[in-house]
C-alpha cells in the first residue's frame, strides 16, 4: 500500500521532493579541556545526528491534535506525557528551539520556536481537546513558523501526532512543500485506523521521516522517545579504542557517559542512520588530574631547624595592663599569653637573640604610671629559662603606654647589628597620649621593624584595629590579629620567621613563613618560592598531583643549599584552589593591561 501510494504521491507533486541530506553528526560537548579529580572521572559525551540537515542547530515543531476525538482514545492525555517526555531528554547542551501547533479544524500556532524547554513543557501541558482532523493544516501552520523563525543550515523536523485520518490529497501537499523546504515530518498514530496508518506512514517515508504506530495511549510516552527524529537509526560512542556504548536518542540529540583518564583522550561517536549509511565525529579532550600537590617549605641551620636563614635579634613586647584580666572562652587573656609564650619560647632556635619586655605590669591602673615599662629578660641567645621565668610572674595591672615602651626597646638592641624586630602583643591601644606611629617610624629610622599582634580584640571598634596596623604600617612591619590560643602562637611565629611567596609566573598566589610547619595544598604546575631573606632565596619547583614535596632551605657554613623531598599524599581536591589561583592570575592580568 505505501508503494502505491507513493507513487501516486509522485506522479501528483513530480520534482518538488527535495534531495535527502547526507548523515551528519557533531559531537558537541566535552569541547574544550577540564580537570578530573582522583585520576578518572566520567563525562557526558552531547552532540546532534542528522540525515536530514545540519547538526549545528535542531529546529522542531511538535504538531499535536487536540480533536475531540481524544477524549475517547486518550482520556489521560499521555500525548502530552510523550511529548514533554522527549523535550526533557533532549540533550541539554544543544542549541534547539521547538515550537507547538495544534490541529483540530484548523491549525494554530501556540507556541513560536524558542530555545526555553520550560516553556514549551508548559504549552505541552495546557492543550484542548475539541473539533476534527486537520492534518495539512497543522503541517502548514509549522511550516510557515520554520520558515520564518528556523535557523540556517539547522535540522528542520515536524513532529505530527493525530488519532485519525484526514484528507489525503490536502495532507500529501502539506507533506511535499514541507520536504520542499528541507523539513522531514516524522508521524506518530494512536489507535488501529488501517487508512491513517498508511497515510502517514506514506508522509513519513516520502519526507525522510519515521512512522510509529501504537494501540495504546499508554504507549505514548515511549513512541515519543523511540522516533527517529532525523532519520538516525543510533550512534555508538567509544574513547581510545574502547568497545563502543550505544547512547540515548532523543529528537536528534544524542548523549551517553565515557570514562576518561588524565591525559589525551579520543572520544568517537558513530552515528548509523535508518538506510544504513554511517558517518562519524571525533574529539580529543585532555584531562588534568585535580588533586592537588602538597608544598611545605622549612628551614635549618646547621642541621638544626631554624625560623631564619640569617642571624635575627627578636624583641617580644608583652602587655601586661589591667585590660588583659579580660577572658576567652573563659580565661584570662594573660594567662593565654604566657602559656603560649611559655610554649614557643621552647620552640624558638637557640641561637635567635630573643629579649622580653613587658608594660603595665608594675604599678595599678589608678595609679596612672605612664613609665611602666621593663626589660624583664635582655638579649641573649640560650635564654630561654629566664624568659619562661619573667612571663610566669607577670600579672597585669597597670597602663597602655605603648609608645614609651617602643621608645625604650630601642635602646634593648644595644650594638646587635643582626635582623632586628620588635613583636607587640597587645590587646588594646595607647591609653598614656603617645604616639606609637611617631615611635614605630624612629625604631623603622634605625633598621628596626614593629610587627603587631592585636591579641583578643573582641569587638572593638575600627577604630582600635586601624590605630594598631598603623604601627605596624609605620615601621613596614606585619599587623596580624589573634582571637584564640592557637591563632596567637601562629601570629607569634608568623611575625618571627621570614617570610617566603610561592609564584606563578608573574602572580603570587600564596604566602607563608620559615618554620611555621604549614601546608600549601596547590595544583600541578611550576612555581617559584620566593624567601625574604637578605639575600633572597629564589628556588623553582615542579609540583605533580597526589605528590608532597618538602622544600628545605639548608644553611651551613654561610651557604644555603636547596634540598628537595618527595612523597606521596592522599588525594585531595584541588578544584577550589584552582579557582582561587585563576582569580589570582585573571586580577593580575587586569592590573598589568591597565
Amino acid at each position: 500500500m505505501r508503494v502505491a501510494l507513493f507513487v501516486m504521491f509522485a506522479a501528483l507533486f513530480g520534482s518538488s521532493v527535495a534531495a535527502q541530506e547526507g548523515l551528519q553528526i557533531e559531537i558537541q560537548s566535552p569541547s574544550a579541556d577540564f580537570s578530573a579529580d582522583n585520576g578518572e572521572t566520567m563525562v557526558e559525551v552531547e552532540g546532534i545526528a542528522s540525515a536530514i540537515g545540519g547538526v549545528r542547530y535542531l529546529d522542531m515543531m511538535f504538531v499535536m491534535d487536540t480533536s475531540q476525538s481524544l477524549r475517547g482514545t486518550d482520556p489521560k492525555d499521555y500525548r502530552s506525557m510523550g511529548a514533554i517526555g522527549l523535550v526533557k531528554n533532549l540533550s541539554p547542551r544543544s542549541d534547539i528551539q521547538i515550537g507547538v501547533v495544534s490541529f483540530s479544524g484548523s491549525g494554530d500556532l501556540v507556541q513560536p520556536l524558542t530555545s526555553s524547554r520550560d516553556t514549551v513543557v508548559d504549552v505541552l501541558r495546557e492543550l484542548p481537546r475539541s473539533g476534527s482532523t486537520n492534518l495539512a493544516g497543522g503541517i502548514l501552520t509549522a511550516l510557515q513558523e520554520l520558515e520564518a523563525n528556523g535557523r540556517p543550515g539547522s535540522s528542520r523536523v515536524i513532529m505530527l501526532f493525530t488519532d485519525g485520518k484526514s484528507n489525503e490529497k490536502k495532507a500529501y501537499e502539506a507533506a511535499v512543500k514541507s520536504h520542499g523546504h528541507g523539513v522531514a515530518v516524522q508521524t506518530l498514530l494512536l489507535g488501529s485506523d488501517t487508512r491513517g496508518s498508511s497515510i502517514l506512514d506514506t508522509i513519513a517515508w516520502a519526507t525522510g521521516g519515521s512512522f510509529v504506530q501504537v494501540m495504546d495511549p499508554t504507549m505514548l510516552p515511549q513512541a515519543f522517545l523511540d522516533m527517529r527524529t532525523t532519520g538516525v537509526d543510533s550512534v555508538m560512542l567509544s574513547v581510545n579504542g574502547s568497545s563502543p556504548v550505544a547512547a540515548k536518542l532523543a529528537g536528534g540529540t544524542f548523549s551517553g557517559q565515557l570514562p576518561l583518564v588524565v591525559g589525551d583522550n579520543n572520544i568517537v561517536a558513530l552515528a548509523t542512520s535508518i538506510d544504513g549509511a554511517t558517518q562519524e565525529s571525533s574529539v580529543t579532550v585532555t584531562v588534568r588530574d585535580a588533586s592537588c600537590a602538597a608544598l611545605e617549605v622549612a628551614a635549618t641551620k646547621d642541621g638544626r631547624p631554624v625560623l631564619s636563614l640569617e642571624d635575627r635579634a627578636v624583641e617580644i613586647v608583652v602587655d601586661a595592663s589591667r585590660s588583659m584580666w579580660g577572658q576567652i572562652n573563659g580565661e584570662a587573656k594573660m594567662s593565654i599569653a604566657k602559656n603560649i609564650l611559655n610554649d614557643v619560647s621552647y620552640w624558638f632556635p637557640q641561637d635567635l637573640d630573643l629579649a622580653l619586655r613587658a608594660y603595665g605590669s608594675m604599678s595599678p591602673s589608678e595609679s596612672n604610671n605612664c613609665g611602666d615599662s621593663r626589660l624583664l629578660v635582655p638579649f641573649s641567645e640560650y635564654n630561654r629559662e629566664p624568659i619562661r621565668a619573667a612571663i610566669s610572674g607577670l600579672r597585669p595591672t597597670g597602663q597602655t603606654p605603648i609608645a614609651f615602651a617602643l621608645n625604650q626597646a630601642a635602646s634593648d638592641f644595644g650594638s646587635l647589628q643582626s635582623d632586628r624586630s620588635v613583636v607587640l602583643v597587645t590587646d588594646g591601644i595607647e591609653s598614656c597620649g603617645g604616639d606609637p606611629v611617631r615611635a614605630a617610624r624612629e625604631l623603622s629610622e634605625q633598621g628596626i621593624m614593629v610587627h603587631v599582634i592585636g591579641f583578643g580584640l573582641g569587638n572593638a571598634a575600627d577604630e582600635d584595629t586601624w590605630s594598631l596596623q598603623a604601627i605596624a604600617n609605620a615601621s613596614g612591619g606585619r599587623y596580624v590579629t589573634a582571637g584564640t590560643a592557637a591563632e596567637l602562637k601562629e601570629a607569634l611565629v608568623e611575625t618571627v620567621a621570614t617570610s617566603f611567596s610561592v609564584y606563578k609566573g608573574n602572580t603570587e598566589i600564596a604566602t607563608g613563613s620559615l618554620g611555621a610547619d604549614e601546608t600549601m595544598y596547590l595544583p600541578e604546575g611550576e612555581y617559584r618560592v620566593e624567601v625574604h631573606s637578605s639575600p633572597p632565596q629564589i628556588v623553582p619547583v615542579k609540583l605533580d598531583p597526589g605528590n608532597r614535596l618538602a622544600l628545605t632551605l639548608e644553611k651551613i657554613g654561610g651557604r644555603v643549599h636547596h634540598v628537595a623531598d618527595r612523597g606521596q599524599i592522599e588525594h585531595r581536591s584541588c578544584d577550589d584552589v584552582v579557582a582561587r589561583i585563576e582569580r589570582l592570575e585573571n586580577r593580575s592580568a587586569s592590573l598589568d593591561t591597565n
